[in-house]
């Protein structure tokens, strides 16, 4: 009973700091262990926390591990491998409700800005594709999927279907290298030309391709050697 009330003490503390402070100051153990009060309710969280960071080196580690990964962890519950899993989901979701906005940022640099939340503590690639109407109205943010360009390729009924459903009269590419460079590979040029043919088809034009690393981006119309890719010979009707 002692016990009890020394961590329901504990756990009152560090809710108060975090409502008070936010999570300023906090290292990443602390962060986990007052996430973890509310999936593991009757337990001293803060080993468990510790051994979460131990296992995966850091807070974005933990929250990017599978929930086997997180379940495997001595002391871990599945509701509490769940709420952690959840973390960038919901984040995601905020994202995307913040973005439902009707304009859109004019430069590179802030089109990055705009977007780079979107990309935030995840390991795989991710392809967004930005619709645009008259006078570069944001008509629509929509994520064609998983893996590089050349997945998206694969499946052209995503990027048909968010053209038509936007009626966008333009549109960027951008997606991730999360472990690489911000530089397009030979597959990304490939892919790029593949996908600016298919939407002359659509009469709608690729404005941009824009790659981002963790820290960096390129933008290929602002790179001299791929201006001829967005350059089309004949001007759209």
């Amino acid at each position: 009973m002692a016990d009890d009330n020394i961590h329901k003490g504990h756990r009152q503390k560090v809710k108060q700091r975090f409502l008070t402070n936010g999570l300023a100051g906090e290292s990443a153990h602390n962060i986990l262990e007052l996430l973890l009060f509310f999936g593991i309710p009757y337990k001293d969280t803060n080993p468990i926390a510790h051994a979460l960071i131990d296992r995966f080196g850091s807070l974005s580690g933990v929250l990017r591990a599978s929930s086997a990964e997180l379940k495997s962890v001595p002391g871990m519950t599945e509701n509490a491998a769940t709420l952690l899993r959840l973390v960038i989901p919901v984040y995601e979701a905020y994202i995307d409700d913040l973005l439902q906005t009707p304009t859109i940022p004019e430069t590179t640099a802030q089109i990055v800005e705009f977007m780079r939340p979107k990309f935030i503590g995840d390991a795989a690639e991710k392809v967004y594709l930005l619709c645009l109407g008259a006078n570069h109205k944001l008509l629509g943010v929509r994520r064609l999927g998983n893996g590089g360009l050349s997945d998206v390729m694969l499946d052209l009924r995503a990027l048909t279907a968010a053209v038509l459903e936007t009626k966008a009269q333009d549109v960027i590419l951008i997606h991730n290298h999360p472990n690489g460079i911000a530089a397009p590979s030979a597959n990304d040029v490939t892919a790029t030309r593949e996908i600016l043919a298919f939407l002359e088809k659509l009469n709608v034009r690729l404005l941009n391709h824009i790659i981002l690393s963790e820290d960096d981006y390129c933008s290929m119309i602002d790179k001299l050697k791929f201006v001829r890719l967005f350059q089309p010979d004949a001007p759209r009707p």
